[in-house]
């Protein structure tokens, strides 16, 4: 049997190895074939070269294998795949996918400027080509109405809805409004049955809130916007607000103010706490309208600013010291002592002060090393430190910190070593051809470019200049918890009488990681500084283990926290980033006063 099955394997290995020599056979044959060998006495006896130049040329059509093609037509059987990947490619004109070229810029705003035309003027005809231009300025007025050459708002309606509470923010509010009474409704049932709480005390509490919501609905309400700029923001709230309302705009910089005063006249009730006026400020203001008054100041010195200002007709102080109830009395009567209704944050700097090469905020254009805020200010309040000073007095490890700390610059100890080696630096070009000699101009990645790196680079040296991280944290931690009304909602008011109707909104427009970071954690957890278990962060207040702040004797009343988040961070639509490139790295954050 042993040998019967070794004959067999033999067979076999012979078998398939003259099947092999008759396949390499048949090969060589088509081979020798397709190409011409010519060898001839006359040929041979020729110098190489010329042998090379004498032989036969064989086009490239010789040796060219047959493109694949799904021939249909020859009968042949395909795979159901296959068949599904012919019929698409005969359907989509031989593309596998159908495939629509994405509309441009141009196109969408084009279209949408002619439908609003068909729209408007159905019985005029519009002749000739329109400008590019032209359409762009008439499309950036459609879709961002309070747009002006200043400056273009960001996200407009979205913070206008988020401070009014109507739309899709209003319906996140009576969620959030709902889940607190049901929470308040639990820790009264613990209450009573602990007997810490009558029932007289929660019905007066009951009674309370209806009267004041009644007639909350009635009362004017107080709002701020922090960062005034071109008005676009505060021009958007005005149309919607109801007459006896009041919009108080904070900025710093005298032509921002006097921009936006002149811009929003008709409301304006008030020029008096405008501390240089450029030119003469009509205030038109009638009985039917809200009003606006404008303020000259850092919004970190709100706290001093408002308590002093007056309602320009009653006289009366809109908020005051904003004292606890037990010293309110000796206090004056108030306009809103409740407090303010919403307060904007519109953070960064305006269009308008970047197109103008002077301040010294565009790299792109030619100007001195300034970025004051306040450079056109004649007040002794001026900062005095400048970028041009930072660049040339301040020595590499302090560059480098503060490239790392408020640019995120990867680069930063080469860019520092730059402008060291660079000195003395004047204007912005001299800066972005010292950052050029490390970085290139040109980068497969977006980040690693001129224009990206010194985007960062500038951004650090006006943070630094205006001390934005200290005034955003002041305005966070004091300003805001300060002026808004506190929510009477909340589930923390359980058994307290006369408790605030009024829900207090904080909207924060930031435009890097750092600002939105500080206005993350602030919501958050009532604190811009953190410390943790290894750095990662976590809040200064003591917390038991089911996450509540433990509140020691002698703590004001309510939470420690004096805000809580509405909702998740909105980002701009791609709408509003195709005609407003700004709003691309913008992020609004919401919080309720509580």
């Amino acid at each position: 049997m042993a040998a019967i099955f070794g004959m067999s394997s033999i067979r076999a290995v012979v078998a398939t190895a003259a099947r092999t020599r008759s396949i390499d056979a048949r090969r060589f044959q088509n081979v020798h074939n397709n190409i011409a060998f010519v060898s001839s006495a006359s040929s041979a006896s020729l110098p190489i070269r010329e042998q090379h130049d004498a032989r036969p040329v064989v086009t490239r059509a010789q040796h060219q294998l047959t493109s694949f093609s799904l021939d249909t037509t020859s009968g042949r059987q395909f795979h159901s795949s296959t068949q599904l990947l012919m019929a698409k490619r005969k359907k989509n004109g031989g593309r596998t996918k159908k495939t629509e070229k994405a509309p441009s810029k141009r196109s969408i705003k084009l279209s949408k400027l002619a439908q609003l035309d068909s729209e408007d003027d159905d019985d005029e005809d519009v002749d000739g080509i329109l400008d590019f231009e032209d359409a762009e300025q008439d499309e950036s007025a459609v879709v961002t109405p309070f747009a002006t050459e200043y400056h273009a708002p960001v996200m407009p309606k979205e913070c206008i809805d988020a401070l009014l509470q109507q739309g899709v923010f209003g319906e996140m509010m009576d969620d959030k409004l709902e889940r607190w009474r049901k929470k308040k409704s639990i820790a009264e049932a613990k209450l009573k049955k602990a007997g810490l709480l009558d029932d007289d005390e929660v019905e007066t509490e009951e009674a309370s809130n209806s009267a004041e919501t009644s007639e909350s609905i009635r009362r004017p309400r107080l709002f701020v916007d922090g960062t005034l700029g071109g008005g676009g923001h505060s021009q958007a709230l005005l149309e919607q607000l109801s007459p006896g309302d009041i919009l108080i705009g904070c900025d710093q910089d005298s032509e921002a103010i006097s921009t936006a005063s002149a811009r929003l006249s008709k409301y304006l009730g008030t020029s008096e706490y405008i501390v240089e006026k450029n030119g003469e400020l009509s205030c038109s203001w009638e009985e039917g309208r809200p009003m606006f008054i404008p303020v000259q100041s850092n919004f970190r010195n709100l706290v001093d600013v408002l308590s002093t200002i007056r309602h320009p007709t009653s006289g009366k102080l809109l908020l005051g010291k904003r004292l606890k109830k037990q010293d309110s009395e000796s206090e004056e009567e108030l306009e809103f002592p409740k407090g303010v209704n919403g307060m904007l944050l519109d953070l960064g700097v305006s269009s308008h002060q970047i197109n103008t090469g002077e301040r010294g905020f565009a790299f792109m254009k030619d100007g001195p090393l300034d970025m004051r805020m306040d450079s056109n200010s004649t007040t002794a309040a001026v900062s005095s430190l400048t970028a041009a000073d930072i660049c040339n007095e301040f020595d590499e490890a302090t560059l480098i910190s503060l490239l790392r700390t408020y640019g995120d610059e990867p680069r930063a100890r080469r860019i520092a070593s730059a402008i060291i080696e660079s000195r003395p630096l004047h204007t912005t070009t001299d800066l972005v051809h010292a950052i050029n000699t490390v970085t290139p101009t040109f980068a497969r990645q977006k980040r690693a470019g001129l224009i990206a790196t010194s985007a960062r680079v500038f951004q650090a040296l006006r943070i630094v200049v205006n001390e934005e991280d200290g005034a955003l944290t002041e305005v966070l931690e004091r300003v805001a918890p300060w002026a808004l009304a506190r929510s009477g909602s909340h589930h923390s008011n359980v058994g307290k009488n006369g408790s605030d109707g009024d829900d207090g909104i904080l909207a924060v427009l930031s435009y890097h990681s750092m600002e939105d970071k500080m206005a993350k954690r602030v919501i958050r957890d009532g604190s811009v500084d953190l410390v943790g278990r290894r750095g990662r962060g976590g809040s200064l207040f003591e917390r038991d283990l089911f996450g509540n702040i433990i509140q020691n004797e002698g703590d004001e009343e309510g939470s420690h926290v004096p805000f809580e988040p509405l909702g998740k961070p909105q980002k701009a639509t791609d709408e509003e980033v195709a005609i407003n490139s700004r709003a691309r790295s913008a992020t609004l954050r919401l919080g309720i006063r509580i």
